[in-house]
């Protein structure tokens, strides 16, 4: 998938990496496993509506929206690392992703012209 939005690239990349991870999910962990994958799907249409509205409010909204849906991610992994559910190793890989979506999107939040973050 080679999309114009760098961020949409990014996030794409993060959510193959996130699934190939889930496959190896315990059955006595699927709370967590369903909601990493809900919020993963959350973020990529967090990303499409902010792409898509034209009004700046709007497009706050949605850019603020999926900072907390990076947040979550970050959450969930920290969680899934705490209970041995992934290695250091992956938990590092994931962080590294949502360390750089979300600079991206406050980058994004800084050019549209919101002075506080």
């Amino acid at each position: 998938m080679n999309y114009n939005f760098k961020i949409l690239n990014s996030t794409y990349k993060t959510i193959n990496y996130i699934n190939k991870l889930l496959v190896n999910f315990p059955k006595k962990e699927v709370v967590l496993k369903n909601n990493i994958e809900k919020t993963c799907y959350a973020a990529i249409e967090n990303i499409f509506a902010f792409n898509i509205n034209d009004s700046i409010r709007i497009k706050e909204k949605y850019l603020k929206d999926l900072l907390v849906k990076l947040s979550m991610l970050d959450f969930y992994t920290r969680t899934s690392y705490d209970k041995k559910v992934i290695s250091r190793h992956q938990f590092e890989v994931v962080s590294r992703f949502l360390i750089q979506i979300r600079k991206m999107a406050f980058g994004l939040k800084k050019k549209d012209g919101e002075v506080s973050v």
